[in-house]
């Protein structure tokens, strides 16, 4: 396992390392993302795009079992998945969508999954894919992200930030 936070200001998001996953041993995973920030220009009552993609490469080599490899993206709280720098106000991860058209959310899907490694109800499973024993690659997946105010009227103007983890699971 292998993690990156995602930092979102409400209208930006920042990528820093999380840091390597026990067990790996002689085995190789790695997570990386970039941009470092995306910025989501919101709009009251609206959906908003970011103004750029995540581009995530994952790779692995000489992992011990065959079996899934599987990426999350998660917040840390379901009800908070960015908070107000101004006001205590928050938006919920319900209200923030992923999409990765090479991974599992071809359309965009909202942060609610429980997934083993995030938050409850605060998650997205991105990508599954069947690994070989021994074998390596890397893949480069785009990760887009949407925040849709359209259920939050009396979300007050601020800037929110929050933090968007990537961890890779592995056989």
């Amino acid at each position: 396992m292998l993690g990156y936070p995602i930092a979102a200001l409400g209208q930006a998001v920042k990528v820093t390392q999380r840091g390597a996953a026990p067990n790996i041993g002689a085995n190789s995973l790695t997570v990386s993302a970039t941009p470092a920030t995306v910025n989501i220009d919101l709009t009251a009552k609206k959906e908003s795009s970011g103004s750029n993609p995540i581009n995530i490469t994952t790779t692995y080599s000489n992992l011990t079992l065959s079996g899934n490899l599987s990426l999350y993206a998660f917040f840390i709280s379901a009800n908070a998945a960015l908070i107000g720098t101004l006001s205590p106000s928050a938006i919920p991860s319900s209200s923030v969508f992923g999409q990765m058209t090479t991974g599992v959310p071809t359309s965009y899907m909202a942060f609610t999954q429980t997934s083993p490694v995030g938050g409850a109800g605060a998650s997205l499973k991105l990508l599954s894919q069947h690994v070989l024993a021994g074998a390596g690659t890397s893949r480069t997946d785009v990760l887009n992200l949407r925040i849709d105010l359209t259920n939050l009227p009396q979300l007050p103007a601020d800037t929110y930030t929050g933090t968007l983890i990537l961890q890779a699971q592995a056989p």
